[in-house]
């Protein structure tokens, strides 16, 4: 049923749980999956000297943790789960990476926003849900 998976993560309560029950997909569907990590974009300029490279650098430690959370997850499903990262909005550049790679299923966890916060900013799951080309399976704890 399905053929490629993209799943959204982020290391939070809700992408762990997304990444595991892709991961169970996956496998069920002998489908192919990858791990998207999207980085919003840094301040071009900051208030103090070398303050851009330290977020630059403890963003990429960030990442290398949630590598290391995909792969131990992808070796507990016996599966092979590549990560990927870009820059941007996230829930645009989700979607967008799935249109590009013409995955059919995108697989997202649920925050626990407010209803206040989810009406002010808008919750990334649901933005997802309306503009991707294909099924979304928003995964709550």
């Amino acid at each position: 049923m399905f053929r490629k998976i993209l799943v959204g993560y982020d290391g939070s309560k809700g992408g762990k749980a997304a990444l595991q029950r892709a991961a169970v997909i996956a496998k069920e569907f002998t489908a192919e999956i990858t791990a998207l990590w999207v980085r919003e974009p840094l301040p071009r300029y900051s208030d103090l000297p070398g303050e851009y490279e330290e977020e630059s650098e403890a963003a990429d430690e960030y990442f290398q943790a949630r590598q290391k959370e995909v792969q131990g997850v992808a070796v507990q499903h016996g599966i092979n789960i590549p990560c990927e990262t870009r820059r941007g909005h996230p829930a645009k550049t989700i979607v967008k990476f799935a249109d590009d790679g013409r995955y059919d299923l995108i697989v997202i966890g649920h925050s626990d926003h407010s209803e206040l916060w989810g009406r002010l900013l808008g919750d990334t799951a649901d933005r997802i849900s309306d503009h991707a080309h294909c099924s979304v399976l928003i995964v709550k704890q």
